[in-house]
C-alpha cells in the first residue's frame, strides 16, 4: 500500500470578503502613476524597477505565509508571489531574507529628538531656539544626544545647508532657530526621500489593512471638484492652518506619551499622524456634471 495523502492545510476564511484582483489592480494603476513619473524623472526604468520587485514580493509572499502559519518553503514562496523558485533560493542563500533596517539621518534623529524631548520644547510644545553651544538645553547637548560620533558643529553646518534652521544673535550668543514649518527638507535632500518614503508606506500600510479588514485605522480626505485656482489656493492655506494646529496638539500628548511609557518592557509601538493637500486642474468629463460639492471620502 502506498503512503497516505498528506494533511491539508487549515483554511482560514477570511473574515469579510477581500476585493477583487481586477478591481485593486486599477487601483493600482492611479496610485503607481506619479510614483512611475517619479522614477522616470531620477532615470529608473521598467527593468531597474522589476529587479527590485522581485525580492520585494519574495519578502512580502514569506510574510503572508508565516501570517498564516503555513511554512515559508521555496515552493511556497514561488507559488504565492509569481517568482521563480530558483529566483528564492538564490534570495534565501545570498541572505537577503534577512531583515534590513535603514538607519534614519541624523537630521531626521536630532529633529525627532528636538520636538519629542521636553526640555528642548517651549510652553507651547514645540521645538525651541536653543543656544548654539553650553549646557543642556542647548543645541551642542542636543546634537551629543543623537551622536557622539559626529561633531555638532558638523551636524549643524548640515542643516544650514538643508535650510531646517538659521541662526540668530541675541545679546552676543549665537542661537539655533528652527524652520517655522517643522522639518521641511528642500526638494531632492536624502532627508525628503527619506519622508517620502516613511510617510506613503504608513499610508498605504493604513489603507491596505483597512481593505484587508484589520481594525479600522484613520484613513480619510475630503474631496471637491470645480472650483477655481484661486479657492484650491485658498482652501490650501486653511489646509496649512489645520495642520498646524494639529501638529501641535499631537506632539504635546505624543510627547506626554513617550515620557510616561519608553521605559516600560512592552513600549515597542510606533505612530505616524500625517495629513496631505492636493490640487490640480482637471479636464471635465462631457457625459458628468463638472461640479461635485465637497465630500468626505472614508476608508
Amino acid at each position: 500500500m502506498g503512503r497516505p495523502p498528506r494533511n491539508l492545510p487549515a483554511s482560514n476564511a477570511p473574515a469579510q470578503p477581500l476585493p477583487q484582483a481586477e478591481d485593486v489592480v486599477r487601483a493600482l494603476r492611479a496610485i503607481l502613476a506619479p510614483l512611475v513619473r517619479l522614477l522616470l524623472a531620477t532615470g529608473v526604468d521598467y527593468t531597474r524597477l522589476s529587479a527590485e520587485l522581485k525580492p520585494l514580493f519574495i519578502e512580502q509572499a514569506q510574510l503572508e505565509l508565516l501570517r498564516c502559519g503555513r511554512k515559508d518553503t521555496d515552493s511556497a514562496i514561488s507559488l504565492l508571489s509569481g517568482v521563480h523558485r530558483k529566483d528564492v533560493h538564490t534570495w534565501r542563500e545570498s541572505g537577503l531574507a534577512d531583515s534590513i533596517s535603514k538607519k534614519a539621518s541624523l537630521s531626521t534623529q536630532l529633529f525627532a529628538r528636538w520636538v519629542h524631548d521636553p526640555q528642548y520644547m517651549n510652553r507651547r510644545r514645540q521645538p525651541k531656539r536653543l543656544p548654539r553651544l553650553g549646557p543642556a538645553p542647548s543645541f551642542e547637548t542636543l546634537a551629543h544626544s543623537v551622536t557622539q560620533d559626529v561633531r555638532p558643529y558638523t551636524i549643524l553646518t548640515e542643516l544650514l545647508r538643508l535650510g531646517l534652521v538659521q541662526i540668530e544673535m541675541r545679546r552676543g550668543q549665537e542661537y539655533v532657530v528652527p524652520n517655522q514649518n517643522g522639518f521641511i527638507p528642500p526638494p531632492g535632500s536624502l532627508e525628503l526621500i527619506e519622508l517620502f518614503g516613511n510617510n506613503l508606506t504608513d499610508h498605504a500600510a493604513a489603507a491596505v489593512a483597512n481593505l484587508l479588514g484589520s481594525s479600522p485605522r484613520l484613513e480619510q480626505s475630503v474631496f471637491a471638484e470645480g472650483i477655481t485656482a484661486e479657492s484650491a489656493e485658498l482652501l490650501g492655506v486653511l489646509a496649512r492652518k489645520l495642520w498646524a494646529q494639529a501638529r501641535t496638539e499631537m506632539i504635546a500628548q505624543a510627547s506626554g506619551c513617550f515620557t510616561q511609557d519608553h521605559d516600560k518592557p512592552d513600549a515597542n509601538h510606533r505612530m505616524r499622524f500625517g495629513v496631505y493637500y492636493w490640487d490640480e486642474s482637471v479636464t471635465p468629463d462631457s457625459d458628468e456634471p463638472f461640479a461635485r460639492r465637497p465630500e468626505s471620502e472614508d476608508d
